[in-house]
Protein backbone atom coordinates (compact mmCIF):
# COMPACT_ATOMS: atom_id res chain seq x y z
CA UNK A 1 0.00 0.00 0.00
CA UNK A 2 1.15 3.54 -0.71
CA UNK A 3 2.25 5.72 2.18
CA UNK A 4 -0.60 7.51 3.88
CA UNK A 5 -0.64 11.27 3.21
CA UNK A 6 0.03 13.45 6.24
CA UNK A 7 -3.00 15.16 7.74
CA UNK A 8 -3.30 18.09 10.16
CA UNK A 9 -5.97 19.60 12.36
CA UNK A 10 -6.11 22.44 14.86
CA UNK A 11 -8.54 23.23 17.63
CA UNK A 12 -8.71 26.93 18.46
CA UNK A 13 -9.79 29.39 21.09
CA UNK A 14 -12.62 30.59 18.83
CA UNK A 15 -13.44 31.19 15.20
CA UNK A 16 -12.83 34.94 15.49
CA UNK A 17 -9.96 36.62 13.65
CA UNK A 18 -8.13 37.03 17.00
CA UNK A 19 -8.33 33.31 17.74
CA UNK A 20 -5.23 31.21 18.25
CA UNK A 21 -4.45 27.50 18.17
CA UNK A 22 -4.90 25.56 21.42
CA UNK A 23 -4.33 22.04 20.12
CA UNK A 24 -2.72 20.53 17.04
CA UNK A 25 -2.66 17.00 15.71
CA UNK A 26 -0.94 15.54 12.67
CA UNK A 27 -0.22 12.18 11.14
CA UNK A 28 2.78 10.64 9.44
CA UNK A 29 3.01 8.29 6.43
CA UNK A 30 2.72 5.23 8.69
CA UNK A 31 -0.60 6.46 10.10
CA UNK A 32 0.79 7.38 13.51
CA UNK A 33 -0.72 10.51 15.06
CA UNK A 34 0.83 13.10 17.35
CA UNK A 35 -1.28 15.64 19.19
CA UNK A 36 -0.42 18.39 21.65
CA UNK A 37 -2.21 21.05 23.61
CA UNK A 38 -0.63 24.47 23.02
CA UNK A 39 -0.19 26.85 25.95
CA UNK A 40 -1.09 30.48 25.25
CA UNK A 41 0.71 31.65 28.40
CA UNK A 42 3.90 32.85 26.68
CA UNK A 43 2.26 34.68 23.77
CA UNK A 44 1.13 38.22 24.38
CA UNK A 45 -2.21 38.82 22.72
CA UNK A 46 -3.40 35.23 22.82
CA UNK A 47 -6.32 36.07 25.10
CA UNK A 48 -9.41 35.61 22.88
CA UNK A 49 -11.61 32.81 24.27
CA UNK A 50 -15.08 31.71 23.25
CA UNK A 51 -17.11 29.58 25.65
CA UNK A 52 -19.14 28.24 22.69
CA UNK A 53 -15.95 26.97 21.00
CA UNK A 54 -14.98 25.33 24.29
CA UNK A 55 -18.31 23.45 24.25
CA UNK A 56 -17.33 22.02 20.84
CA UNK A 57 -13.77 20.89 21.59
CA UNK A 58 -14.17 20.44 25.35
CA UNK A 59 -10.78 21.96 26.21
CA UNK A 60 -10.87 24.53 29.04
CA UNK A 61 -8.43 27.44 28.70
CA UNK A 62 -6.94 26.56 32.10
CA UNK A 63 -6.06 23.12 30.74
CA UNK A 64 -4.15 24.64 27.80
CA UNK A 65 -2.13 26.75 30.22
CA UNK A 66 -1.50 23.92 32.70
CA UNK A 67 -0.89 21.04 30.26
CA UNK A 68 -0.06 22.72 26.96
CA UNK A 69 3.37 22.68 25.34
CA UNK A 70 5.07 26.01 24.65
CA UNK A 71 4.31 27.21 21.09
CA UNK A 72 8.01 27.20 20.16
CA UNK A 73 8.33 23.54 21.18
CA UNK A 74 5.26 22.66 19.06
CA UNK A 75 6.64 24.51 16.02
CA UNK A 76 10.01 22.77 16.29
CA UNK A 77 8.34 19.37 16.71
CA UNK A 78 6.11 19.95 13.71
CA UNK A 79 9.09 20.99 11.56
CA UNK A 80 11.07 17.99 12.78
CA UNK A 81 8.26 15.58 11.85
CA UNK A 82 6.80 17.23 8.74
CA UNK A 83 9.73 18.94 6.96
CA UNK A 84 9.42 18.77 3.19
CA UNK A 85 5.93 17.25 3.25
CA UNK A 86 2.52 18.50 2.21
CA UNK A 87 0.12 18.17 5.10
CA UNK A 88 -3.59 18.10 4.29
CA UNK A 89 -6.36 19.77 6.30
CA UNK A 90 -10.11 19.61 5.81
CA UNK A 91 -10.51 23.30 6.63
CA UNK A 92 -7.32 24.83 5.18
CA UNK A 93 -8.65 28.37 5.45
CA UNK A 94 -8.99 28.08 9.22
CA UNK A 95 -6.17 25.60 9.84
CA UNK A 96 -3.86 27.71 7.66
CA UNK A 97 -4.66 30.80 9.71
CA UNK A 98 -3.94 28.98 12.99
CA UNK A 99 -0.79 27.44 11.54
CA UNK A 100 0.41 30.92 10.54
CA UNK A 101 -0.47 32.38 13.97
CA UNK A 102 1.44 29.60 15.73
CA UNK A 103 4.60 29.94 13.66
CA UNK A 104 4.48 33.77 13.58
CA UNK A 105 4.24 33.85 17.38
CA UNK A 106 7.56 31.98 17.50
CA UNK A 107 9.24 33.70 14.54
CA UNK A 108 9.80 30.28 12.96
CA UNK A 109 9.05 29.32 9.36
CA UNK A 110 7.12 26.10 8.75
CA UNK A 111 9.20 23.65 6.72
CA UNK A 112 6.12 21.98 5.20
CA UNK A 113 3.20 22.95 3.01
CA UNK A 114 -0.53 22.87 3.63
CA UNK A 115 -2.99 21.30 1.20
CA UNK A 116 -6.75 20.85 1.02
CA UNK A 117 -7.84 17.31 1.89
CA UNK A 118 -10.97 17.63 -0.28
CA UNK A 119 -8.77 18.32 -3.33
CA UNK A 120 -6.65 15.29 -2.44
CA UNK A 121 -9.68 13.02 -2.04
CA UNK A 122 -11.29 14.17 -5.29
CA UNK A 123 -8.00 13.59 -7.14
CA UNK A 124 -8.05 10.01 -5.81
CA UNK A 125 -11.70 9.47 -6.73
CA UNK A 126 -11.35 11.15 -10.17
CA UNK A 127 -7.79 10.33 -11.25
CA UNK A 128 -8.36 11.35 -14.87
CA UNK A 129 -9.49 14.83 -13.73
CA UNK A 130 -12.49 14.74 -16.04
CA UNK A 131 -15.84 15.26 -14.36
CA UNK A 132 -15.25 15.93 -10.65
CA UNK A 133 -18.95 16.23 -9.74
CA UNK A 134 -19.38 12.46 -9.19
CA UNK A 135 -16.17 12.54 -7.14
CA UNK A 136 -17.56 15.31 -4.94
CA UNK A 137 -20.83 13.41 -4.45
CA UNK A 138 -18.92 10.23 -3.58
CA UNK A 139 -16.65 12.22 -1.24
CA UNK A 140 -19.69 13.52 0.65
CA UNK A 141 -20.93 9.93 1.08
CA UNK A 142 -17.49 8.74 2.19
CA UNK A 143 -17.29 11.55 4.76
CA UNK A 144 -20.41 10.17 6.44
CA UNK A 145 -18.86 6.68 6.54
CA UNK A 146 -15.52 7.98 7.83
CA UNK A 147 -17.22 9.86 10.67
CA UNK A 148 -18.87 6.64 11.77
CA UNK A 149 -15.58 4.70 11.61
CA UNK A 150 -13.50 7.30 13.46
CA UNK A 151 -15.64 7.54 16.56
CA UNK A 152 -14.60 10.20 19.01
CA UNK A 153 -15.11 13.74 20.10
CA UNK A 154 -14.09 16.87 18.29
CA UNK A 155 -10.38 17.01 19.07
CA UNK A 156 -7.31 17.40 16.86
CA UNK A 157 -6.17 13.75 17.01
CA UNK A 158 -9.71 12.50 16.34
CA UNK A 159 -10.10 14.82 13.37
CA UNK A 160 -6.78 13.59 11.96
CA UNK A 161 -7.92 9.98 12.46
CA UNK A 162 -11.13 10.85 10.61
CA UNK A 163 -9.07 12.20 7.66
CA UNK A 164 -6.98 9.01 7.57
CA UNK A 165 -10.18 6.92 7.53
CA UNK A 166 -11.57 9.13 4.76
CA UNK A 167 -8.38 8.67 2.69
CA UNK A 168 -8.58 4.90 3.20
CA UNK A 169 -12.20 4.84 2.03
CA UNK A 170 -11.42 7.04 -0.99
CA UNK A 171 -8.48 4.80 -1.90
CA UNK A 172 -10.63 1.67 -1.61
CA UNK A 173 -13.32 3.29 -3.75
CA UNK A 174 -10.74 4.27 -6.39
CA UNK A 175 -9.41 0.70 -6.48
CA UNK A 176 -12.95 -0.66 -6.96
CA UNK A 177 -13.44 1.76 -9.84
CA UNK A 178 -10.12 0.69 -11.38
CA UNK A 179 -11.09 -3.00 -11.20
CA UNK A 180 -14.47 -2.24 -12.79
CA UNK A 181 -12.79 -0.30 -15.64
CA UNK A 182 -10.32 -3.18 -16.15
CA UNK A 183 -13.21 -5.70 -16.34
CA UNK A 184 -15.13 -3.58 -18.85
CA UNK A 185 -12.00 -3.16 -21.03
CA UNK A 186 -11.45 -6.92 -21.28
Amino acid sequence: MNPIPCFLDFEASSLAMESYPIEVGWSLEDGSIESYLISPASVEGWTEWDAEAEKVHGIPRDETIADGKPPEWVCRRMNEQLAGKTVYADAPRFDGRWLARLFEACAIEPLFGLGDSDDLMVSILCPDNSDTVPGLVKLWQLKQDARRLAKGRHRAAWDVEYLIRLWELASEEAQKGERQRDKSNQ
